[in-house]
């Protein structure tokens, strides 16, 4: 009977391991008030809104002191995350990914309506790239983002569009240039990409070496694990033969190949430039990254008459994960035998609340519903004595049985 483990940000939180999007962003924001000789435990971890728990968890570690100054030059000159500590509501990863498809739709519709001032009559000389705050149809947010990402330089209440946007010929400008300006986006996000594989190896990894924290999961008989996470926690801590596969990538600052992006390309896009967008998304990141995008189709390969229990463990079954948890329903549906089993562990009321509107928004109440009341579906608190026993749980083979659906 295979035991699959799906494991998010939550599992690492668990362990009071300072990955949340508040400690990356407090942590990394407090490193310039630091002086270099003062890099210790108690001056980078007591930016950590949990940094008791830290404290208290973990003992002391030692930083590489040539990899924070790296990630301090970083810091000094990326525009997606100086526009990230800039912004107050952004409290999860979920609200990050959100914020990168927000930014990424205001600065190309702040553009479509730029396009129709600059371009209505034709090309225009190249140094006539002045625009009004009218042409950005009054709108605060085109102004604030495009000023941010450094699209303009505002000079004495001119805004003066930089060059790099345009497509130039014999000196006269024909139209942005889509490709240069999705392509000069990317690569900061890639800088970006390139800071969070730092803090990560820096921060978080020697933590591993110094863990005091005494109430592990008995994961023993997991025969397979997913995770949406980045970080080897699973292997580090729980030290298991068991195989992971990390679905967003891995902690690696050299090859900087995480998955970081947006699910979807907006529908608001138009369709002549949703070829720009195509690099931010997930899934073009995970094939051209080549990081495991496979999830369950080898589980699929395998014999279909066997019962098997998945576990999520500190996942919000956000919508932004809808196509990994649309196939962990759909194989448990199409199985054969009955006495399969989803369990959801949840770590109070409220998030077991959101986790369930997420399951029914994105697989709809009646099913929802059939797992729950025929047993296939449960939820259980990741620190009771069910969750435990469900860890545990042996089952048989069971007789060929109808779908439940």
């Amino acid at each position: 009977m295979p035991k699959i483990l799906i494991t998010g940000n939550g599992f690492d939180l668990n362990l009071n391991l300072p990955t949340s999007y508040s400690d990356f962003i407090r942590i990394l924001s407090n490193l310039k008030n630091i002086e270099e000789t003062d890099y210790n435990f108690n001056s980078i971890y007591s930016a950590s809104l949990s940094y008791e728990l830290i404290k208290k968890n973990f003992s002391k570690v030692e930083f590489n002191q040539e990899q924070i100054n790296e990630l301090i030059n970083l810091l000094d000159q990326n525009l997606w995350f100086n526009f990230f500590t800039s912004e107050y509501n952004i409290e999860t990863w979920i609200d990050f990914e959100t914020k990168i498809e927000y930014v990424l739709i205001k600065i190309f519709e702040a553009l479509n309506n730029m396009q129709d001032f600059l371009f209505s009559k034709g090309s225009r000389p190249n140094d006539l790239r002045v625009i009004d705050f009218k042409n950005l149809n009054n709108n605060i947010e085109y102004y604030e983002i495009l000023k941010r990402f450094k699209f303009f330089e505002d000079n004495n209440s001119q805004i003066v569009l930089n060059e790099f946007m345009f497509i130039n010929k014999y000196n006269y400008n024909t139209n942005f240039n889509y490709e240069i300006i999705s392509d000069y986006l990317l690569k900061d996000l890639n800088k970006f990409k390139k800071i969070f594989n730092l803090y990560f190896e820096i921060f978080i990894l020697p933590l591993y070496e110094n863990l005091n924290f005494n109430n592990k999961l008995n994961l023993e008989s997991i025969n397979h694990h997913f995770t949406f996470n980045y970080t080897p926690t699973f292997e580090n801590v729980y030290k298991l033969k068991t195989r992971t596969d990390f679905l967003h990538g891995k902690i690696d600052s050299e090859n900087n190949f995480i998955v970081l992006g947006i699910n979807e390309v907006p529908e608001s896009i138009n369709e002549n430039i949703v070829k720009y967008f195509i690099p931010f998304t997930k899934y073009y990141q995970k094939l051209n990254n080549n990081t495991d995008y496979y999830f369950l189709s080898e589980l699929s390969n395998k014999v279909k008459f066997e019962n098997y229990i998945f576990y999520f463990i500190g996942h919000s079954l956000d919508k932004s994960d809808e196509d990994y948890i649309n196939e962990v329903f759909d194989f448990i549906i199409d199985l054969k035998t009955k006495g399969n089993l989803i369990i959801i562990s949840y770590h109070n009321e409220s998030s077991k609340s959101s986790m369930l509107i997420n399951l029914i928004e994105i697989r709809g109440k009646d099913e929802i519903v059939d797992l729950m009341r025929n047993k296939v579906l449960k939820f259980e608190k990741l620190d009771s004595k069910e969750f435990n026993f469900s860890l545990n749980l042996k089952l048989d083979t069971f007789v060929k049985a109808p779908r439940y659906l």
